[in-house]
């Protein structure tokens, strides 16, 4: 992947966007001053061009910029969750017993895991009977997923893959913390038409209103026409910019998805299907205006689309399609398992404390063999894909899953499961340290130690392979709680007793993994992830330096990973470190440091920790599952490494 290229790309399409906008209030001004012309005309017999500039722009500026903010401001504080929710979204509930949507939150959960994304916030659209899906956010823990009620009627299991992975390719590559940030600008631009659109839907749904004789109701649908026609220009613009941020990246994001499921007819299918559906597969939420780029496929049938033609999608995704539209029925052509989900252990009402009385009796005998060997056999594997996860990635992670015992993911699914849980897997083994972190973790929660021990075993009693998809789980449940909780959460992990935990170093990265998405969850989009290698070097050296050693029999063979990492990575040639190879606090400080790296530069520094760790090419289970934990502490989402 050519980063300049994408960089120099990335910085003309800011240009294009800016410029638009800026035509787009211009344009508005000129309606809004024409219209000020006439009516002084009409009112007067005056012909006043300058009176009605000098009001319209000014008045025009403020409210574009104003919408903008207050739009921007709302979608900082919401995230993703913010956008589905103004969309009409209802969450899903992960312990559903409904079909339809226990397929959808099973084929995210598989997809996440694929991905080395943590699984988003799942939304369906009640109230939109046709196929579409969107992913907005700013980053991967603060993401949402949509999915229409249509897209869950009409689309069999292999379908729905093909859209959700799309959808996850532009959570991975950071689509989503773009399209997000545009919602603000088209709104502002957009504004007129949107309020012309509410104002009509609501009275559509109040009959009383709808009636002939009430001239109120008259004036009301006039007014809203008026407002429609009027933000028509508004509009244009809006479809502009959003056909500049959405047409190229759906390409991108069609192209990702096969690249998941290496199936072209997934997608291509569901494609075909929204063709189908013609004029019916219109959003019919008032808000589509500003986030019609979000969507799979193009929320309205405008002139200016802001999807790529559904036709031209298709012929690339399945080159041999006769162009032939076929009828949609509701069965989608393939039968689907509507076999309903184990009902879910009920637990103790959400309170103050966030554990139930239920883990006394925890029973884990339905567990698995483990879907890797044991941790200290060493074997070869894959090095770590930068590119996305593969249909071998998917299929890895589904098998995964399915070996944590169904209790145990039912335990995750709620809100009191995932916190115990949570803290019972940064909690140390060491049994000179436990104790007194069991205790500091029950005083700051409120409560007995014992029972703390006994709820961590949710994740630490998980084969080693098992422990990242639980954790990856029990994270999207810990998005459910206040933003107030999460972060007394943070507080409590960030208090636990930091020392005396050498041999332990997966367990102390695990510890920088949930901090970092717990502060990621609170990611407001404000975040600069800007920092180059070589302005990191002396993280990069201890990082690199405790993987070596870490990893190696000896001094000499040490050395030369340590040699080998930096090589790899680009960074520059230095001594290998001696002082805090040893103090997981200085990893720790490191490690968040390394956290703000750009893109190129956390794929470089994670190439050189894999190099470290693969130079004997041959690892254990748990040495690649650290490789996947470091990666993901400097947020770089790496598929699980597949033995070879």
């Amino acid at each position: 992947m050519d980063f300049q290229n994408q960089q120099e790309e990335a910085q003309q399409n800011t240009t294009r966007l800016v410029a638009l906008l800026i035509l787009g209030v211009a344009a508005i001004i000129l309606v809004v001053a024409a219209l000020l012309i006439a009516l002084l005309y009409y009112g007067s017999g005056d012909f006043q061009p300058l009176t009605a500039f000098a009001v319209a722009a000014p008045l025009t500026t403020l409210g574009v910029t104003g919408a903008s903010m207050v739009k921007s401001s709302q979608i900082r504080s919401g995230g993703g969750s913010y956008v589905a929710a103004s969309l009409g979204g209802r969450k899903v509930d992960f312990n559903t017993l409904d079909p339809d949507e226990r397929q959808l939150a099973n084929v995210v959960e598989e997809i996440a895991v694929a991905s080395g994304v943590p699984s988003p916030a799942v939304f369906v659209l009640d109230g939109e009977p046709g196929i579409n899906a969107f992913a907005a956010g700013w980053t991967a823990d603060s993401s949402a997923i949509g999915v229409t009620r249509g897209a869950l009627d009409h689309l069999n299991r292999r379908e729905l893959q093909g859209v959700i992975a799309h959808e996850f390719s532009h959570i991975r590559n950071g689509d989503t913390r773009v399209k997000t940030r545009i919602i603000g600008w088209v709104f502002g631009i957009a504004v007129i038409t949107v309020l012309g659109r509410i104002l009509l839907q609501q009275l559509w749904w109040a009959p009383r209103r709808r009636n002939r004789e009430d001239n109120s109701a008259m004036l009301m649908v006039a007014a809203g026409f008026g407002l429609i026609i009027i933000g028509s220009v508004g509009t244009l613009f809006a479809r502009m910019i959003q056909a500049a941020v959405s047409r190229q990246r759906e390409y991108l994001a069609d192209a990702s998805a096969v690249q998941y499921t290496r199936d072209p007819s997934g997608i291509g299918d569901a494609l075909i299907k929204i063709a189908a559906m013609g004029g019916e597969n219109r959003v019919q939420s008032a808000h589509a205006t500003e986030a019609s780029h979000l969507f799979f496929s193009s929320a309205f049938n405008a002139t200016f689309a802001t999807h790529p033609p559904l036709g031209e999608r298709i012929r690339r995704l399945m080159p041999d399609w006769d162009g032939k539209i076929p009828t949609l029925d509701d069965g989608g052509g393939v039968p689907v398992d509507r076999t309903p989900p184990p009902m879910p252990r009920p637990g103790a009402a959400w309170g103050p404390s966030p554990f139930p009385p239920i883990m006394s009796g925890f029973d884990d005998s339905s567990r698995s063999e483990p879907v890797m060997p044991n941790p200290g056999v060493r074997q070869t594997f894959d090095g770590p894909s930068f590119g996305g996860p593969s249909d071998a990635h998917i299929e890895h992670s589904r098998t995964m899953l399915a070996q944590i015992p169904q209790e145990t993911r039912n335990h995750l699914r709620t809100k009191q499961g995932a916190v115990a849980a949570i803290v019972g897997s940064v909690i140390s083994t060491n049994p000179d340290v436990r104790p007194l972190e069991l205790a500091a973790a029950g005083q700051i929660l409120s409560a007995d130690p014992g029972y703390v021990d006994a709820a961590s075993r949710l994740i630490s009693d998980l084969e080693r392979p098992l422990q990242l998809p639980a954790i990856d789980i029990a994270l999207h449940t810990v998005q459910q709680t206040p933003r107030a909780y999460r972060i007394a959460l943070g507080d409590v992990i960030q208090d636990l007793e930091r020392s005396n935990v050498e041999g332990d170093l997966f367990r102390w990265v695990l510890r920088r993994v949930v901090l970092r998405h717990l502060e990621d969850q609170h990611d407001d989009g404000s975040a600069v992830h800007a920092l180059t290698l070589l302005q990191v070097t002396p993280e990069v050296a201890t990082v690199y330096a405790v993987l070596a050693r870490y990893n190696s029999s000896g001094d000499g063979e040490a050395q030369a990973s340590f040699d080998a990492a930096l090589d790899v990575s680009g960074s520059p040639s230095v001594p290998m470190p001696t002082d805090n190879i040893h103090s997981f606090v200085g990893v720790d400080e490191a490690l968040e440091k390394l956290s703000r790296l750009d893109r190129p530069s956390r794929e470089a520094f994670v190439s050189g920790a894999a190099a470290a760790v693969l130079f004997d090419r041959k690892i254990t289970a748990a040495e690649a599952e650290l490789l996947r934990v470091v990666a993901d502490a400097v947020r770089l989402p790496v598929p699980p490494l597949l033995p070879v």
